[in-house]
């Protein structure tokens, strides 16, 4: 605005202050918003937690589990092949987004004075209450004026973005309102001023990965557009390209037209010498980079308002699935849900199991949630293969005493273990409680607890002399809770809430013949940092435990170190030793993650085999018959046969049905017959002769082995002697595309000798490198002479797919998408995509679907090589697919360029 026109009035601190109220965060919004009330941070929920655990252990209460943003936070249930479950999920978003780095935007002209005489007196109070809300949040102050008049001073970035709080403070003293003078309209400059920082402003707003970029507009009028050549649709682009929010704050004064107005400020042609542009600027900015737009707010309201914004900002919750076994699958409806920030999106959540699950495994899968497509540590989740763990009692070779076995290929997911005793009640302690494990959890409660809790390190302490350790993470810092040695149980206590900088002093423990180091705090609770004084110097205190963060401001840790430390403890009272498994407990919930774990239940009967059987009678009464029944369950392995009529029975003269059960841990009963003929002496010189035949895997891959089991079994009365096996397999169309290996036995170079009720086993394999669907025929022949033929032929159905690639565009330029689609994969297998020439984009590895089926796009960098390449597709065990694509250089002309003739 021009330097000679009059602002109305407004006195500074009257009715702007941001007030503070222990506990919560309480703002004084704007006229005509709803007040509301933000609840503490998960800071100081963390440092509550560390002080009820100590002190219900005195009396015997055990600690409370840490709370999760995510409730439920652990699924661990039972479901039958095929069966779903609905679970009711909800998730708490936080007061204000996480990792926010805030850009302070402020009009700088002369009808601002009052609104920035209210920022700078109340800005401290706007940043140490976001910071309590987030400890690792910067912030910078950047101003603006009128290109029409300020030529170089039209966009200033007054301090980059910093941890330091004081520098901020420092950068809005620095606010003026001597800028737009002898302005010819309202009309300002704020459209340069988004475009510069969503470009980064020379440095000076440079967003870190995964932060939750805002920027907060203040301001009275609306801007240029063209502003600085930058349009608006310029500026809304570049905060889009970093993901920056804009809360704009639209400060009413009798100069401005407003930031949603149109360069008429309603005070005449005197003050109105611009042409007029198109109004809600604003609005537009707003509404596109998802931020809110306050309007008319009275310059004594200005801090109050951006507080308000930076608490009430539109939060999207979405999710994905990370580490997620192919039998399971997980659905969220509505699969994504807008609420604002602080408030809990509620989902209806769907877990379904495959009809062809492994019985008796259990299946995990985490669930990932995002908050505005962003995690909220700001690194990218894991995703590594899941884990299977068998819980059939004993039934898979190598397995423990209970049955539970973890089938090769990821970590378990079973929450950790923990060693402690219920002797003693003053070990080792939070470490193993919350890594879940029962040993730890009735270990001793107090000795050297509270240091180790957060930081995912080990905290030691001594009960009458025992010792009790834990790595499992927690809610203290660095520091711990005090740092003192001794006490009447002689026991070490790491940590403190004193552990910063500032005021020490040593406390000794008199007749607990120790002293307790308070260590050093400065400024009352703050100790290298604004939380020290509780967090031991660690900006986020108990959440937080790795990594370093400039300034000296935010020393700390690993953002999920608190609530996410895993890992093992061991403790002991009274010099005794317990342990406790890792079904104890449930593990401490990472940040805004879901555990899933769901036990494929057992509905599958075992299989019982028993043989038929012809004998000769020994007398008129028939003939005692000894036989072997066998029983397998895919859960529980062997299990034993219940037959009538029993092994050693007589049977008469003719013909009996034998009919054998077993039951398995679930109660599922399978059944087997057979028929046991007793012939009359003398026994027929005849040798029955049957085969059957297997195949797995079905169906299978191009250049992949599938194999073929077969049985032979005589039923007697005679040994079968030169016995022999013959197969045919499909063929394959062209010269050497099928390999298929020799008989294991029973072939006419190496005939078979079967006793009466006596089996053989052989095998075949085959190798097709083009796809086939057909039968494998098998025939068994022998001697003496067979009485019944119609068992000796069996057949089984093969099937082999060729995996396929296909890629659109074939041409294509820099910056374009390709499109890679696959087709006959096994299901659940990993591909890896790769460029032959060029550049490969970081997400080239995905998951095949259950449908055998898989769709990637691969973008083609604007600066990549031009030129012939080849898109490569890796999956384990396959050969590697390709498919060539030209990339073509991008048209330089305008589009509607027009060529002499």
């Amino acid at each position: 605005m021009r330097a000679d026109r009059e602002s109305p009035a407004c006195r500074s601190g009257v009715g702007c202050s941001v007030r503070s109220v222990r506990g919560f965060l309480r703002f004084s919004p704007p006229a005509g918003v709803r007040p509301r009330t933000v609840h503490i941070g998960v800071l100081t929920a963390a440092l509550l937690l560390v002080v009820g655990v100590v002190t219900g252990t005195a009396g015997g209460v055990p600690p409370a589990a840490p709370a999760s943003a995510v409730t439920p936070a652990v699924v661990d249930e039972p479901l039958a092949p095929g069966a779903s479950l609905s679970v009711h999920k909800q998730v708490r978003t936080p007061v204000v987004p996480p990792r926010p780095d805030v850009v302070l935007l402020v009009d700088g002209t002369r009808s601002m004075e009052h609104a920035i005489d209210n920022i700078q007196t109340y800005l401290s109070e706007i940043t140490d209450q976001v910071r309590k809300e987030q400890p690792d949040s910067r912030f910078a102050v950047a101003t603006y004026g009128d290109q029409e008049v300020d030529e170089d001073d039209v966009f200033t970035v007054l301090q980059g973005l910093t941890y330091d709080l004081g520098a901020v403070g420092e950068g809005a003293g620095h606010l003026s309102f001597d800028r737009g003078l002898s302005s010819p309209g309202p009309a300002e400059d704020w459209i340069n001023a988004l475009w510069e920082i969503g470009n980064g402003a020379g440095g000076g707003t440079v967003f870190r990965d995964g932060a939750s970029p805002v920027v907060v507009l203040v301001g009275d009028a609306s801007s240029h557009d063209p502003s600085k050549g930058h349009t608006l649709t310029d500026a809304i682009n570049a905060l889009k390209n970093v993901g920056a929010r804009v809360i704009g704050v639209d400060v009413a004064t009798e100069l401005g037209d407003g930031l949603n107005g149109n360069g008429d400020n309603g005070n005449g042609p005197d003050q109105n010498r611009e042409d007029t542009h198109d109004p809600d600027q604003a609005t537009k900015v707003v509404q596109a980079t998802g931020g809110r737009l306050f309007q008319n707010i009275d310059a004594n309201q200005v801090a109050d308002t951006i507080a308000h914004g930076l608490t009430n900002l539109p939060t999207t919750v979405t999710h994905q699935t990370v580490s997620c076994d192919p039998a399971l699958s997980v659905t969220l409806n509505p699969p994504n849900r807008q609420v604002t920030s602080g408030e809990t999106a509620a989902f209806d959540e769907t877990i379904t199991v495959a009809n062809d699950a492994p019985q008796g495994m259990t299946l995990s899968c985490t669930v990932q949630f995002l908050l505005d497509g962003r995690t909220p540590s700001g690194e990218p989740p894991v995703d590594v293969p899941p884990a299977r763990v068998f819980r059939g009692p004993g039934a898979v070779p190598g397995s423990d005493t209970d049955g539970a076995v973890e089938v090769p290929g990821a970590s378990d997911g079973t929450g950790g273990s923990a060693e402690g005793t219920s002797d003693g009640t003053l070990g080792g302690m939070i470490g193993g409680v919350i890594s879940g494990a029962d040993g730890g959890r009735h270990g001793g409660l107090v000795g050297g607890a509270v240091a180790g809790v957060t930081n995912g390190g080990t905290s030691k302490g001594t009960s009458a002399g025992g010792t009790a350790s834990g790595s499992s993470g927690g809610h203290s810092g660095n520091g711990g809770a005090t740092t003192g040695s001794g006490g009447s149980h002689g026991g070490n206590q790491t940590g403190g809430q004193n552990s910063g900088d500032g005021q020490s002093g040593g406390q000794t423990g008199g007749d607990q013949s120790g002293s307790q180091t308070g260590g050093e705090q400065n400024g009352g609770q703050t100790g290298g940092d604004q939380n020290g004084g509780q967090t031991g110097g660690d900006q986020a205190g108990g959440q937080s435990g790795g990594g370093t963060q400039p300034g000296g401001q935010n020393t700390g840790g690993t953002e999920n170190g608190g609530q996410d430390g895993g890992g093992s403890s061991d403790g002991s009272g009274a010099g005794g030793n317990g342990s406790g498994g890792s079904d104890g407990g449930e593990p401490v919930p990472e940040d805004y993650q879901q555990h899933i774990a769901i036990t494929v239940t057992d509905v599958t009967a075992p299989v019982v085999t028993v043989d038929n059987r012809t004998v000769e009678a020994t007398g008129k009464n028939g003939a005692v018959i000894d036989f072997t029944a066998t029983a397998r369950d895919a859960v529980d392995g062997p299990l034993p046969v219940t037959c009538t009529p029993a092994s050693g029975s007589r049977f008469r003269v003719g013909i009996t049905k034998v009919t054998c059960t077993a039951t398995d841990s679930s109660g599922n009963t399978g059944t087997g017959t057979a028929t046991f003929t007793v012939t009359p002496a003398p026994v027929p010189n005849e040798a029955d002769l049957a085969v059957t035949a297997t195949v797995s895997p079905v169906p299978n891959y191009t250049g992949l082995t599938t194999r073929l089991g077969f049985t032979l079994t005589n039923a007697g009365p005679r040994t079968a002697e030169n016995v022999v096996l013959t197969t045919g397999w499909p063929r394959a169309e062209g010269t050497g595309k099928r390999t298929l290996s020799a008989l294991s036995r029973c072939t006419r170079a190496k005939p078979c000798t079967i006793a009466p009720g006596g089996r053989v086993s052989v095998t075949q394999s085959a190798v097709y490198n083009t796809p086939v669907s057909g039968e494998v025929h098998a025939s068994v022949t022998g001697s003496p002479r067979d009485p019944r033929r119609g068992d000796n032929t069996a057949t089984a159905r093969i099937r082999i797919l060729q995996p396929k690639l296909t890629v659109t565009p074939q041409v294509a330029r820099p910056g374009d998408v390709v499109l890679a689609r696959g087709k006959d994969f096994p299901p659940g297998r990993t591909i890896t995509l790769s460029w032959s020439v060029g550049i490969t984009p970081a997400q080239s590895v995905l998951r095949v679907g259950p449908d055998g089926t898989f769709e990637s796009q691969l973008l083609v960098l604007r600066k990549d090589q031009l030129g012939p390449r080849t898109l490569r597709a890796q999956a384990q065990g396959l050969d590697r697919l390709t498919k060539p694509v030209l990339i073509v250089q991008r048209s330089l002309q305008p589009p509607d360029f027009a060529g002499r003739r």
